[in-house]
């Protein structure tokens, strides 16, 4: 996995976190809908492989 391919893939988990904490800051149909958008944005990039999903991941927080 490249460095870019690697901040990539941060980039948009850091993006689907924060959306999931806004929901369950503020659950309601918007911050659902803004989740389950972004959820499926997630998905879609990993089938055709616009983003490469690391095999093993280490969180440090």
């Amino acid at each position: 996995m490249s460095k870019a391919s690697r901040y990539e893939w941060r980039d948009q988990q850091a993006s689907l976190q924060e959306r999931m904490k806004g929901f369950m800051e503020n659950p309601g149909t918007e911050q659902l809908q803004a989740v389950l958008t972004e959820m499926h944005a997630y998905a879609a990039a990993a089938q055709d492989g616009s983003i490469d999903i690391p095999e093993r991941f280490i969180a440090f927080s």
